[in-house]
């Protein structure tokens, strides 16, 4: 049930259930493996309770599996006869899909988790989801991919900015991205009408801009009036990245506010995950902190 040869190879996880959706996150993690000299994992897990059901049928439980390891070996040639270069390795596991997809992650030290998503009519929906199970367990980053696009490479990434320390690990990964797709940083903030908070903003925008010039990195900033963008700050984000052609939206997955709640995802990554159409979504789970890096210096 495992083809990976040796654990902690540089791997990108992709879970699958050989969907449409499915298919979509394997294409776009063979792009972004192709950059970064990254092995692909494809793992499907296979649901306790799917068993339970079909043992009734007569269907032998080796059986199933063997036919659903056979379908991931067939997927895995097809990908590698068109990249010959790419490692991908298969791996079927028997669980709670969520817990399976974590610990497997950490079994192996991968480097992020690729995941397809059909876009469930109702927020409930979603945040019952095994996605929204994996983003706020996943101690690396998770892309979220809702559609194929033919441009795969990141050239212009949205990064929404607040005045939490938290956007600084934000920052740091754009900038590890941006410089393996010479990607083109769109730094956005939100507009606020006191003038502390104004001013605040207004010195963190500096702080960003001045580390990205550092890096040599390639960027764009501004802030989101409320003419032009009225809403919420998460609807406003997906309308930038909407009229600009963005590649990539990146975000984390708790409430970007002072308070950290690691029980559950907050409203904004869940609007930018459940409303952002064919921009993929790459979600970082922050370190707690709840210190204003505002007044702080990059080193």
């Amino acid at each position: 049930m495992n083809s990976i040869k040796t654990p902690k190879d540089n791997i990108i996880l992709v879970p699958t259930d050989l969907s449409t959706a499915s298919n979509f996150a394997m294409d776009h993690a063979v792009g972004i493996a192709g950059l970064f000299d990254n092995q692909i994992t494809l793992l499907y897990v296979v649901e306790e309770t799917f068993f339970k059901s079909i043992f009734s049928g007569g269907i032998e439980k080796a059986v199933m599996i063997d036919t659903i390891n056979a379908k991931l070996l067939e997927k895995a040639e097809a990908i590698k006869a068109k990249n010959p270069s790419l490692t991908v390795n298969t791996l079927v596991r028997e669980g709670k899909v969520y817990k399976q997809i974590i610990e497997v992650s950490q079994t192996y030290a991968c480097d992020s988790i690729v995941m397809g998503f059909s876009g469930a009519s109702g927020m409930e929906r979603f945040m019952g989801s095994t996605t929204t199970r994996v983003l706020k367990s996943s101690e690396v980053p998770v892309v979220i991919v809702k559609d194929i696009k033919s441009n795969m490479k990141y050239e212009k990434i949205v990064l929404p900015i607040d005045l939490t320390r938290e956007s600084r690990q934000k920052v740091d990964w754009a900038i590890h991205v941006a410089r393996q797709y010479n990607s083109q940083i769109h730094v956005i903030m939100e507009i606020e009408k006191d003038e502390f908070l104004a001013n605040r903003v207004n010195a963190s925008l500096k702080q960003v801009e001045k580390i990205l010039s550092k890096h040599g990195i390639d960027y764009v900033s501004k802030i989101l009036d409320d003419i032009q963008y009225p809403e919420h700050f998460g609807k406003d984000v997906v309308q930038y990245a909407d009229e600009i052609k963005a590649d990539l939206i990146m975000i984390m997955t708790q409430k970007e506010t002072g308070v950290q709640d690691y029980l559950r995802i907050g409203s904004f990554a869940r609007h930018i995950i459940h409303e952002s159409k064919n921009i993929p979504v790459m979600a970082i789970k922050p370190k707690e902190t709840m210190t204003y890096w505002a007044t702080e210096s990059f080193a």
